[in-house]
């Protein structure tokens, strides 16, 4: 069993956890306290990318884990996986666009998406690449 196998929960579990944490935070009208003021330039932006790049890592360590341990990603895959995640993205944007409950979609925030989605793919493919197979 590889180390990844003993620290990470069932397969699809941690990816469900963000997708619910996601719809949370960006569908809302207003997910954070009132006394929690971030007014920091560009931080919605970098936050987007954490969010659907944490989506798009969790994700292909989900899809890596097919038995009881981790298998390395093709390219299409870890493609398919940051794929999905911005599409994720752009449908969240749609929504808080149509929604209208003082949410508004946002072409730079779908920008942020993308970004973070394919960065985590391949911090993730480094990660399965380079794990340890055996215990």
């Amino acid at each position: 069993m590889t180390f990844l196998s003993r620290i990470w929960p069932k397969k699809w579990v941690a990816t469900a956890i963000v997708v619910a944490t996601i719809l949370y935070l960006t569908l809302v009208p207003k997910p954070l306290p009132d006394d929690i003021s971030l007014e920091i330039p560009g931080l919605d932006k970098v936050v987007h990318a954490i969010m659907f790049g944490g989506l798009a890592f969790v994700a292909s360590l989900d899809l890596a884990r097919r038995s009881k341990t981790f298998c390395p990603l093709s390219k299409m895959s870890l493609i398919a996986v940051a794929s999905a995640a911005t599409l994720f993205g752009g449908v969240v944007e749609l929504l808080q666009q149509s929604m209208q409950l003082g949410r508004g979609g946002d072409i730079i925030d779908f920008a942020a998406d993308c970004i973070g989605a394919f960065v985590a793919v391949m911090i993730a493919k480094r990660i399965l690449n380079h794990a340890p197979m055996s215990s």
